[in-house]
């Protein structure tokens, strides 16, 4: 079978999505390959409110490239510099999308946004990378809706979950709670120009949120 707007067969693109899994820097290309070939996965909802976002402060909203290293000059404290320090700490690679793969990115929709803010996530919501912090934003994400299938998803995550870990059942599902009810505080965080927050104080990116304390 061939992909119409590529030429490309499927052999060929699952050959060049191993390829791309293979690079620690293309990390943001795989997960964009990964994403057109499943088809269209990001909700209506999240894919309206990103075209807003993209309308009202600029297409390059759609798929940010973040200046890592310009990030980390900020103050110790700031959001920017935070994101760095996470990244650092955990030996993660940020997610970026080479120029290559963003030819034709209509195709993955909010799913570009989302691939190059995903560690902004676990700064702004205070997770580590941890089995229940993974979770945490998992649920986060799921009640924002943010996929076709969310609550389909979110309805397994309750049942898988606690099976990964079973001896952290219970922080597991604390960590789930935790991440839905901050998603119900927060607007939808995926289409927040959070970017333009860098250089102000994480605490202060939080209050304006809603994600500043863990909810009662």
């Amino acid at each position: 079978m061939t992909d119409r707007r590529t030429g490309n067969s499927w052999l060929t693109r699952l050959q060049q999505l191993r390829r791309a899994r293979q690079d620690p820097t293309r990390i943001g290309d795989a997960a964009v390959m990964q994403t057109k070939l499943m088809g269209g996965v990001m909700s209506p909802r999240a894919n309206l409110l990103v075209r807003e976002l993209q309308r009202r402060r600029g297409e390059s909203f759609g798929a940010p490239k973040i200046d890592f290293a310009g990030l980390g000059r900020l103050p110790r404290g700031t959001f920017g510099r935070e994101l760095v320090e996470f990244c650092r700490v955990n030996a993660i690679t940020p997610a970026t999308i080479s120029d290559e793969a963003r030819e034709d990115l209509e195709r993955v929709g909010a799913a570009a946004r989302y691939i190059c803010i995903h560690d902004a996530f676990h700064v702004v919501l205070d997770c580590d990378t941890s089995i229940p912090g993974e979770l945490r934003i998992t649920a986060f994400i799921l009640e924002q809706g943010y996929f076709k299938l969310s609550r389909l998803w979110l309805a397994l995550l309750y049942v898988l979950g606690p099976l990964i870990r079973p001896w952290r059942a219970r922080q597991t599902l604390a960590n789930i709670r935790l991440g839905r009810a901050l998603a119900r505080r927060c607007p939808m965080l995926l289409a927040e120009p959070i970017e333009d927050w860098f250089a102000d104080d994480i605490a202060r990116v939080r209050e304006r949120l809603g994600v500043a304390a863990a909810p009662g």
